[in-house]
């Protein structure tokens, strides 16, 4: 099953612009955890729509997050796929794909640079079963 994700979501605002959020770690740690809660909530959504039809393979899993950034400015790569992947696995426990995140169901998590597209910055998560 392959998802696709943004990596960054738009925290909508009643009396002022909506928000833009970037998902990596030094946003995380720095935003309010309202802001961070509204993020997840988007993120859902997203999870959501990407999932496709049918059913999803028997635990244990490997997830495989691949980042595709808008430009070829250098990130640290756990900074942004740490962020994209819990909100993920919270997304994917919500939604019932499965049931917990924990090491005896998500056995194995990769994070790959997969080049830059500038137009259509995305992660990508390749979900098999192990």
């Amino acid at each position: 099953m392959k998802l696709i994700l943004p990596l960054e979501v738009m925290i909508p605002r009643k009396t002022r612009e909506d928000k833009k959020i970037i998902l990596n770690l030094n946003i995380y740690r720095n935003a309010h955890h309202f802001t961070l809660n509204a993020a997840k909530k988007e993120m859902l959504e997203h999870v959501r729509q990407s999932l496709p039809g049918g059913n999803i393979q028997a635990p244990p899993f490997r997830f495989t997050y691949t980042i595709f950034p808008s430009s070829g400015r250098a990130f640290d790569l756990g900074n942004v796929c740490s962020i994209v992947q819990k909100f993920t696995d919270d997304s994917l426990i919500e939604l019932g794909v499965i049931k917990d995140d924990n090491m005896k169901i998500v056995k194995e998590v990769v994070y790959r640079f997969g080049g830059v597209d500038k137009e259509n910055p995305r992660a990508e998560l390749d979900i098999e079963s192990i």
